[in-house]
């Protein structure tokens, strides 16, 4: 039998996820460039930038100062709403594995104990 307390927190984290009603998939990074004139640099900026890939490209939008808190609400909701998703597949692995048997769980301990999981690099 399952673990109340995994349940419970698959249970949070659909919740938490259903109440998510906006996100936008991407990064917002800010851009300055700087101009020579004469003897003189002028910085020009900051300019926002929405980027994301995409059928295997690029795509950049400037986003203009009225709407980037709306794009950075966004794009942080994508985060955390990812963020759930990976907790609740480590979750929902973690209880598939606490109903398998002894000779299951023997012949694939490399994939369910927790101290043979490499931490990801980022």
């Amino acid at each position: 039998m399952t673990t109340p307390t995994i349940q419970q927190e698959r249970s949070r984290i659909l919740e938490e996820m259903a109440h998510i009603d906006r996100m936008i998939r991407g990064h917002v990074s800010q851009q300055t460039y700087q101009k020579k004139r004469g003897d003189k640099t002028l910085t020009q900026g900051p300019y926002f930038l929405l980027q994301r890939r995409e059928n295997g490209k690029n795509n950049c939008q400037r986003v203009g100062a009225e709407e980037l808190d709306a794009i950075v609400a966004g794009v942080e909701a994508y985060a955390r709403f990812h963020e759930l998703a990976e907790r609740y597949a480590l979750l929902t692995e973690q209880m598939t594995w606490k109903e398998q048997s002894a000779a299951i769980k023997k012949k694939f301990q490399h994939f369910w104990r927790a101290s043979s999981r490499k931490p990801r690099s980022a």
